[in-house]
């Protein structure tokens, strides 16, 4: 069966194989136009020029002829408005999870045309606000009325009254923030959006567009401002639209799959009529496998690529197969779960810096220099997160030697506070344990550490790239970012080294790692947004459970549901929409489809599966085969342990009564011991096996002891 994409590459080569490259394709993602590219390779007959083909966020950007603002240097924007609008002295650290809520809601108000001026009015004053919304109908002032009537966000009243005021002055913050980036000649993405929608409102000349004509390809949930954009090219005769609906599924008016088919394929209507491959589910390989475990499901999806590629294939590509992950911490076991004959892969989707071994070397670091001692010249740390940082991964291995004898000799002297000096045997070991790091050069420490990490790890492993370094390599990269923002932002200035520290933290949650690949070739291992126009034979989707495919349907926006209904921004009722769209869209053209659910329930899970299983079982009555694999965990009761006293321990008992100089006293605490179990006594006295030194920070009762007989 011919996937939508190459039927849309043929449709337009059969009509303009002479003229092609007049066109700019328009795509959802970019991994979507890539495979476009190569089907119209595929179909062509002959050597022609390629159209430019660009993903919807480059055209919006190349239309407004700005640059996409970075996130931090959002944030810190936004930080910097924030305190002198709001007269208030709220640290950074506190400021950065809100205010990246903030950025949420500024970004859907752009691409959603929504009046902000309206939509930020003071909640307390609902008069002013039923004056102000008189172009609304009954139903959405009901909905807005019903919000204000139950709406209570804080127990007392200073909390209400310092609520209202961070509610009051967003309207000022959104239009200065905007302004300030405007001058700098940068844009969110909803700003850029919002901006050459109203250009096209205006009839304003957008030079970029003016010899082109575009074609969108595999679109499904568009906002306003893609709406009013593709309605003006539409006028203008200068845009075509195909959409893939082709599944059943995606066109039963009972699917919210369905809910943008009927808007989207009469509004904007396609030149050309492509060739139609409706493909019934019941002819699909369908099964469910329950795993009772998270990196169980790693290995198992290894037993179905050995089963889909056995060890003596001879495939090269592997390209006809995608693992779908909703969750993405289930990337590196994955990765480290292939096959060896699968030699190709392309990872599409990205990781969270927050999961990498570096980030929790740096949290072990951080937390090393927030509880250090200092008297005078010395600098001393504690036992516990020295031995953290000593028994991480990539110390134990680039250090090995150091790193143990350093821990045995800590535990060996009871050293609870560390000095600095001691802890100098390596040129790793001496930046690490470093005495002169203060706030002002923190984050340069920090740079150089990872920088001599990268390298050390580099020199270790020469043969291969390993993820790893890349980890490193981004994490180096982010700080100095943050480095350079802050020695230009005058209202981070006066940061005291907890702040700091909590800074880097939050930035590490927010900071996703690319991978890079070879987008055309290789198992490709993808995001559920990732798979958006692209076709599969074989599809692979773990952790298939309710409430990670699809995913809770949690906003984090100060815009309540009431309010966003009333202003017709996204609700949970949208992207419940979508996320049924990319299922039931990447189903349509597979053969095989193996689902694998976690059956386990903790942790906050339930362990149900997904909603679709129930679906596609009961209201498409389709035939899918349940397998659940589990682990043979056997546990043996302990038999009795005894030691037969037999010579040799008679001799070590001797010992005991002997009247020589060598011969060995028996203390009231061996009595005892002797009294409460003979086994412990002979383990302990005659055998001499002793429990593992580890670091007291009191004195115990038997060095109590030891001391006083000493004396």
């Amino acid at each position: 069966m011919k996937h939508f994409l190459y039927r849309v590459a043929e449709t337009f080569f059969k009509y303009h194989s002479h003229d092609i490259n007049r066109f700019t394709f328009v795509f959802p993602n970019r991994r979507a136009g890539l495979f476009f590219q190569q089907y119209l390779s595929k179909v062509a007959d002959k050597a022609f020029f390629s159209p430019e083909i660009i993903t919807i966020g480059q055209w919006f950007e190349l239309a407004s002829g700005t640059s996409k603002a970075d996130q931090l240097y959002q944030l810190f924007t936004l930080y910097e408005l924030f305190q002198k609008k709001g007269n208030t002295q709220e640290t950074f650290d506190n400021f950065a999870f809100w205010g990246d809520i903030i950025l949420n809601d500024f970004n859907e108000v752009d691409k959603y045309c929504v009046n902000a001026g309206q939509l930020f009015q003071n909640i307390t004053d609902l008069k002013s606000i039923e004056e102000q919304f008189q172009s609304f109908s009954e139903n959405q002032l009901a909905a807005i009325r019903s919000f204000w009537k139950n709406f209570n966000p804080m127990p007392d009243k200073l909390s209400q009254q310092e609520f209202v005021a961070t509610w009051s002055i967003l309207n000022e913050l959104y239009t200065e923030f905007k302004q300030h980036l405007k001058d700098n000649q940068l844009a969110y993405e909803g700003m850029m959006m919002r901006e050459v929608a109203e250009k096209f409102e205006a009839n304003e000349t957008i030079d970029w567009i003016a010899d082109k004509e575009f074609v969108f390809v595999g679109f499904n949930a568009l906002n306003a401002c893609e709406k009013r954009c593709m309605l003006a090219l539409r006028r203008m005769n200068k845009a075509d639209f195909y959409w893939d609906y082709d599944s059943e599924p995606l066109r039963d008016p009972e699917n919210p799959a369905s809910r943008f088919y009927t808007e989207n394929t009469l509004k904007f209507p396609s030149t050309y009529s492509i060739e139609s491959t409706i493909q019934s589910l019941a002819d699909k390989q369908l099964q469910l496998i329950q795993v009772p475990s998270g990196v169980g499901q790693a290995k198992e999806i290894f037993n179905l690529l050995n089963q889909l590629y056995p060890p003596d294939t001879r495939e090269e590509s592997f390209l006809q197969t995608a693992i779908v992950l909703p969750d993405e911490q289930l990337l590196l076991p994955l990765l480290y779960s292939v096959p060896k004959q699968i030699k190709k892969i392309n990872v599409t989707m990205g990781y969270p810096m927050n999961m990498t071994p570096v980030a929790g070397l740096m949290d072990h670091i951080y937390e090393l220099h927030r509880v250090k001692k200092s008297a005078g010249q010395t600098v001393r740390f504690y036992h516990q997160n020295v031995i953290n940082i000593l028994n991480h991964q990539f110390i134990a291995e680039i250090e090995e030697d150091v790193s143990r004898q350093l821990i045995q000799q800590i535990t060996a002297e009871n050293k609870v506070y560390v000095e600095a000096d001691y802890l100098h045997r390596s040129i790793l070991t001496t930046s690490l344990f470093s005495a002169s790091v203060t706030t002002d050069n923190f984050l340069s420490y920090v740079k150089e550490t990872l920088l001599l990490l990268y390298r050390k790890w580099k020199s270790l492993h020469m043969e291969v790239n390993s993820l790893e370094e890349g980890f490193i390599y981004q994490y180096h990269s982010e700080v100095s970012k943050l480095q350079q923002l802050i020695d230009k932002n005058k209202a981070i200035n006066l940061i005291n080294l907890d702040t700091l520290i909590r800074i880097l933290r939050e930035l590490s949650t927010l900071i996703s790692i690319p991978f890079v690949g070879e987008p055309l070739d290789g198992l490709q291992v993808m995001g559920v947004l990732e798979t958006r126009g692209l076709d599969f034979r074989n599809i692979i989707i773990s952790s298939f459970n309710e409430g990670v495919f699809p995913k809770k349907s949690f906003s984090n926006s100060f815009i309540p549901y009431q309010l966003r209904k009333g202003f017709e921004l996204p609700t949970y009722e949208h992207a419940d929409a979508v996320s049924s769209y990319n299922f039931y869209r990447l189903l349509h053209h597979a053969d095989s489809i193996f689902f694998i659910s976690d059956t386990r329930s903790e942790g906050g899970t339930t362990g149900e599966v997904s909603r679709y299983y129930y679906q596609l079982k009961y209201f498409y009555h389709l035939d899918i085969e349940v397998k659940t694999t589990s682990s043979d965990v056997v546990f043996h009761s302990p038999g009795d342990l005894n030691l037969k006293k037999d010579a040799r321990i008679l001799d070590l008992l001797k010992a005991y009564t002997s009247q020589e100089p060598s011969g060995k006293a028996l203390s009231a605490s061996a009595i005892n011991t002797y009294i409460n179990c003979p086994l412990q006594f002979c383990l302990s006295y005659l055998e001499t096996l002793q429990t593992r030194d580890e670091i007291t920070e009191t004195i115990e009762s038997d060095t109590f002891g030891n001391i006083l007989h000493a004396v």
